[in-house]
């Protein structure tokens, strides 16, 4: 009767302890292996590309400003994610000689009867919203001959969509209106009284980054990447030849337009959330209430633990010992 009971104990104890010890199978499905990443970093408009790639220009003087994005993607084979991405870059700059701007200097609506442009000193403040999809690499994990591979990897990074510019150009000092007949501000799309905003083609050329794993879930990333956008006026002043005059009527504009794109880029720092979706979830606690679901990402795989003796080098404080002690 005993060894009976005995058999019955250990059935209940080893079907648990082995329900607790249930671990994620490595699957690529729908739902696995999905990420959440949320970027903020500076941005900056380098300058502007001609569209036949011959020359690199800028008629301001740029400076850095913040931006965020927000990343949604999935991966779809081993090391490759398809991905949305949105959010907001600023830019911001100034030019105190404005003489060589054609666009100010020679155009009728600045310059006429009433109005007469002066090369005051000018800033531009500007916004853009865009929407990405891109395609991610994750390069295999660094690795050593004493550690094997660490938690560092390299991935790349190559998206394309549409953006939605805000610009807002003028004088520096608001008296110089005055002296100029001009009304503030000198160029101004996107926002109030103007609110309607144009979408521009942007083209991600591959991004370079770096992970760095805290935990199965969580990743640290810092990434560097460059941005084409299609248009002109981020900075607030279209481009325009020395063959402009006053005189060109608004209809004949185009023929002295010099077509540019604009080159930004950005260096973000990041925090990267991998999760699944569990649609079995409520099943599961019904038919196996003791069975432990845990997550491991894709990349834990390349993750040696460390041997007992290096922990506890590692948190002197911290023991191991699973012993009952004899009192």
């Amino acid at each position: 009767m005993n060894r009976k009971l005995t058999t019955i104990f250990l059935f209940i104890f080893s079907s648990t302890s082995l329900f607790g010890q249930g671990w994620l199978v490595d699957e690529n499905t729908i739902q696995t292996n999905w990420n959440i990443t949320f970027q903020v970093g500076r941005s900056a408009l380098l300058g502007e590309v001609k569209t036949d790639f011959s020359g690199l220009m800028s008629d301001v003087n740029n400076q850095s400003d913040w931006a965020f994005n927000l990343q949604m993607a999935k991966m779809v084979w081993d090391s490759f994610d398809l991905g949305f991405e949105f959010g907001i870059s600023n830019y911001k700059g100034f030019k105190n000689s404005t003489a060589s701007v054609n666009y100010l200097m020679l155009n009728h609506s600045f310059n006429d009867e009433d109005k007469n442009f002066q090369p005051y000193p000018i800033y531009y403040d500007s916004d853009v919203t865009h929407f990405l999809v891109y395609a991610k690499y994750n390069f295999i994990n660094f690795s050593t001959f004493s550690q094997s591979f660490l938690k560092l990897n390299l991935y790349v990074k190559l998206g394309f969509g549409l953006l939605l510019p805000s610009v807002e150009m003028g004088y520096k000092d608001l008296s110089n209106y005055n002296f100029t007949g001009l009304q503030h501000p000198l160029y101004l799309k996107g926002r109030y009284p103007s609110p309607q905003k144009y979408a521009h083609l942007i083209i991600n050329p591959p991004a370079l980054g770096m992970n760095y794993q805290l935990s199965d879930r969580i990743f640290l990333s810092a990434e560097t990447s460059y941005q084409l956008n299609a248009t002109d006026y981020i900075d607030g002043i279209p481009n325009f030849n020395k063959q402009l005059t006053p005189e060109v009527p608004d209809a004949l504009l185009d023929e002295y337009r010099i077509n540019v794109m604009g080159l930004t880029a950005k260096f973000m720092l990041g925090v990267t959330y991998f999760f699944n979706f569990d649609t079995h979830k409520q099943l599961r606690l019904r038919t196996l209430p003791f069975y432990e679901y845990r997550y491991r990402s894709y990349y834990s795989r390349y993750q040696k633990r460390s041997s007992k003796k290096q922990r506890q080098q590692r948190t002197p404080f911290f023991k191991e010992n699973f012993k009952i002690e004899k009192k």
